[in-house]
């Protein structure tokens, strides 16, 4: 049946759908109308701004004014990037209108010619009419030449207002306190104060008091960085994870390769050992003859053959036992499980009841065993769990190792991926899975009863905070006394950790795009997570013979600290002859930079009415995916 056919492949089919979607944004007004998701066609208010609604419809107009300017400029060699004058999220466009506002307030024209000068004067007056028409030619007739020029002239009047502020003033010092966070370590011994060790000293909540905790918190999701509790039950997922180690099946099949197959292996991929020629390939064009390739011997490569081979080889037979579990079990029961979905859904429509039943799927546990695969069924696990699941925690989409598929918990978590659709994945070590998800139960709040303990728990947790951090000061003040960093592995029964050297920033190896430096991160504190601002800022503020207590960030262990070394960075050194002054200078203004626009649109905002913790519905939604 044809909707079977879609249902069974429709994560590929929506790929597709969703390319001719990002192409028909950018040559064409009409997606943003496409893309909106309110049924029936109704306008969605997106926020209030200077006592006046904004509808969703108006920043779709937005959209189609940015996109339109961003593509023009992007095609110019003096802007690499496709967002020149901003995103394209709600809240870029909740900005942009902000920006809107204060421009029309300030007077500045947007009009074509504006547009067009500013155009001559990016390019270095190099902007002629044939370059603009070559430019042009991408908009299919859509918008008039005019049109265009007035939207790039408004992109560029709100960037105008955006960056009125001007460059921000960066210090010496700004650029030594960020040349210091990067280069300055600081080691320390660390005294760890569970507060969940002190709910013995608490009495027993009354009645009333676990109801009206539960009551407050009964439709929040935990969050493990809050010290406030969360009793909603999010998301959760079962799964069934087939998987074969690539590279041990490999190795075992690597000795037992013939001669034979060795030889005709590499007569197959002779092209692959050619020697790098030192003379042009096309020296005489249409007489290859005259250069013919030099190829490896086959003694020279055969060590490096039966590795090859045998990697082939195990990928071949994963592929053909799991082709084969699909084939038989997989798909078959999707089809089914589908077409009664489908069934159900229809009588649901027309007023009937159905009397069809869903089917109930056999483990696969047999068939893993049959076909020497490992076998695992899961717990119903949420999204932290899913992301802390051992080795497959790792594992991408597709056949290949870092291919770049999608993570295994945004796979098992997109609400596209529907039960028991079968799912192979790759870790990094070469390791197969085919997973399929037998259950989805999404968030609801649970009764009081089913997480009666968890309240009460948390309700301690609340009383016995004050008697952590009281207790903290008092065991500090007796290190303090001694004049001694703690050596022993527990002071009063509470662990002592070493923290090597480290510094509270370093540039992340990835970097957020090609055309930009890597950005600086937060370093993590070996053996304490979730440290939270607090605790980083006494840890590197540690002075010698100081002893300074401070919490996590959800208040769930107090720390005792006291200095064990710290490796500061010179001020010559950064300003000496071979030093690296313009990087952190330029880090330092970047960051000074980012500090001023965030308080700038704050202020901006606000003046608007938006409200500090007001979050665009676009986020909203992603973030209760994410965390449901």
């Amino acid at each position: 049946m044809p909707f079977e056919v879609f249902r069974r492949h429709q994560r590929k089919l929506l790929a597709i759908f969703a390319i001719m979607a990002m192409f028909g944004f950018v040559v064409s007004d009409s997606l943003p109308r496409l893309l909106n998701s309110n049924p029936g066609g109704r306008d969605q208010k997106v926020a209030e701004l200077y006592g006046k609604s904004v509808y969703q419809s108006q920043l779709n107009e937005m959209a189609r004014q940015r996109t339109r300017a961003n593509l023009f400029v992007s095609g110019l060699s003096q802007f690499p990037s496709r967002e020149v004058f901003g995103g394209l999220k709600q809240r870029d466009l909740v900005d942009a209108m902000i920006l809107q506002h204060e421009a029309d307030q300030l007077n500045i024209p947007a009009t074509a010619e504006i547009g067009r000068e500013w155009l001559r004067q990016i390019t270095g007056g190099r902007m002629n009419g044939e370059l603009f028409n070559i430019l042009f030619s991408r908009f299919s007739n859509e918008v008039s030449e005019e049109h265009l020029l007035a939207d790039i002239a408004n992109q560029v009047r709100l960037r105008k207002v955006r960056l009125l502020l001007g460059y921000p003033v960066v210090t010496p010092y700004d650029v030594y306190r960020s040349y210091r966070d990067q280069n300055e370590r600081v080691g320390a011994k660390i005294v760890e104060m569970p507060v969940d060790s002190f709910l013995s000293k608490v009495s027993e909540p009354a009645a009333s008091e676990v109801q009206a905790l539960y009551d407050k918190y009964k439709d929040v999701l935990p969050d493990p960085a809050s010290e406030t509790p969360g009793f909603k039950i999010p998301r959760r997922v079962q799964l069934e994870i087939l998987s074969l180690d690539g590279n041990a099946l490999a190795r075992g099949l690597r000795d037992k390769v013939t001669e034979a197959e060795l030889r005709s292996y590499y007569e197959n991929h002779k092209p692959e050992f050619q020697v790098p020629s030192e003379l042009p390939t096309d020296l005489f064009a249409g007489q290859p003859d005259l250069t013919p390739p030099i190829i490896q011997a086959f003694s020279e490569v055969r060590d490096t053959l039966a590795p090859r081979l045998a990697e082939e080889k195990a990928q071949s037979e994963i592929l053909d036992k799991f082709t084969r579990i699909k084939e038989a079990e997989m798909i078959p029961f999707a089809d089914k499980y589908l077409a009664a979905l489908d069934e159900q859904e229809e009588a649901k429509k027309q007023g009937n009841a159905s009397s069809v039943v869903l089917p109930t799927p056999q483990d696969l546990k047999p068939i893993a065993d049959r076909e020497g695969l490992n076998y695992e069924k899961t717990p119903l696990l949420s999204r932290q769990d899913v992301e802390r699941l051992g080795q497959i925690s790792t594992a991408e989409v597709g056949l290949t190792p870092l291919s770049g598929g999608r993570k295994f918990v945004d796979e098992m978590f997109d609400p596209k991926t529907g039960l028991y659709e079968p799912i192979e994945l790759t870790d990094v070590l070469g390791t197969r899975f085919l997973v399929r998800k037998v259950k989805d139960e999404p968030p609801h709040v649970p009764t009081l009863e089913q997480v009666r303990s968890e309240v009460i728990v948390a309700w301690k947790m609340a009383q016995a905070r004050p008697l952590a951090e009281k207790a903290a000061g008092e065991l500090a003040s007796q290190i303090k006394a001694k004049g001694a960093t703690p050596k022993d592995s527990k002071i009063d029964g509470f662990r002592v950790e070493s923290i090597p050297p480290i510094t509270r920033s370093q540039t992340s190896f990835m970097p957020s795009s090609m055309f930009e430096p890597s950005p600086v991160v937060e370093t993590p504190i070996p053996g304490v997570p979730q440290a939270g601002e607090a605790f980083r800022d006494a840890y590197f503020g540690l002075q010698a013979g100081s002893v300074d207590v401070a919490p996590n960030q959800p208040r769930t262990v107090y720390y005792i600290m006291t200095l064990d070394r710290r490796e500061p960075a010179s001020f010559s050194a950064l300003y000496a002859s071979n030093g690296d002054e313009y990087r952190y200078k330029s880090m330092a203004r970047e960051q000074a930079s980012r500090q001023q626009d965030e308080q700038w649109m704050g202020w901006l905002r606000q003046q608007a009415g938006l409200k500090p913790d007001w979050i665009p519905p676009d986020e909203a939604k992603k973030d209760e995916a994410a965390r449901g």
